[in-house]
């Protein structure tokens, strides 16, 4: 399953045990700093220094990875394609007239805001990979118990978020069986056959929640779910190299402005 997948991984990773406070602080403070600049290069910066830390000593697999990469990079491509026939400002450097009245063209002030935008996605995906890939789900919701959520908010948060990949994994095996009965060989069964699938997912959905209120009383629920808290006391030894990443990206962040670099 795929939060399963997910949650190997930050299980398995050395940042294990590291207070995810300091890795809250160190993933959010690098996406606030790629959102906010005005020149690619903080961005990339941060999204390289990132990747390296997880591959290198957070000892992630290049190849998971890079999957996980994969989604935002083709969303963020198609958008930037986009971008660039959108945007204006700046001299033309490439036109296209398919008809007479369609006149497509690509200027260098749309090539410089569709680059800024991609690097933004790319520091801040890569972010917030760092919190996914190091910070078990559990230590998160044991975060925010911390911080003083209200615990009927985590408690949903909690049954939502499992049971939602328990769903998705039954709509795969059915359609997997659909697949195997040639239940979208045509359109007409294709119909058919995706309304039976959200019919169906519709009423286990329903049938698991019942099942899960009965297995609370019988195990005198009282409106709280138990979890156990592992994480270690947030230590100065791990704060203070985030502190010193953070600071030298808002130095070259304030860096760039004297050379003409953010405008």
């Amino acid at each position: 399953m795929i939060e399963t997948n997910l949650d190997s991984i930050a299980q398995q990773s050395a940042f294990r045990h590291i207070h995810p406070g300091t890795k809250l602080i160190f993933a959010l403070g690098s996406l606030i700093l790629c959102l906010i600049s005005p020149s690619p290069v903080v961005p990339v910066i941060s999204g390289i220094i990132l990747s390296l830390v997880l591959i290198g000593p957070g000892r992630v697999s290049p190849i998971q990875y890079g999957k996980l990469l994969l989604g935002p990079i083709v969303f963020t491509t198609m958008s930037v394609v986009v971008l660039l026939f959108m945007l204006g400002g700046g001299d033309v450097i490439f036109r296209f007239n398919p008809v007479p009245w369609i006149n497509l063209t690509i200027t260098t002030g749309a090539v410089s805001q569709s680059l800024l935008v991609l690097c933004r996605v790319f520091g801040s995906s890569v972010s917030l990979f760092f919190i996914t890939l190091t910070t078990p789900m559990t230590d998160l919701f044991n975060g925010m118990k911390r911080i003083g959520i209200p615990i009927e908010l985590i408690d949903l948060m909690m049954i939502v978020y499992r049971y939602i990949f328990i769903i998705y994994d039954q709509a795969v095996e059915i359609w997997h069986a659909q697949v195997m009965r040639l239940g979208y060989s045509r359109p007409g069964e294709a119909v058919r056959s995706f309304s039976m699938l959200c019919g169906t997912l519709f009423i286990s959905s329903w049938c698991a929640g019942e099942d899960l209120i009965h297995a609370m009383d019988c195990r005198c629920y009282d409106g709280i779910f138990p979890s156990l808290d592992l994480a270690e006391p947030m230590q100065l030894q791990s704060l203070v190299p985030v502190l010193l990443y953070l600071a030298g990206l808002t130095g070259i962040l304030l860096a760039m402005r004297p050379w003409g670099m953010i405008p």
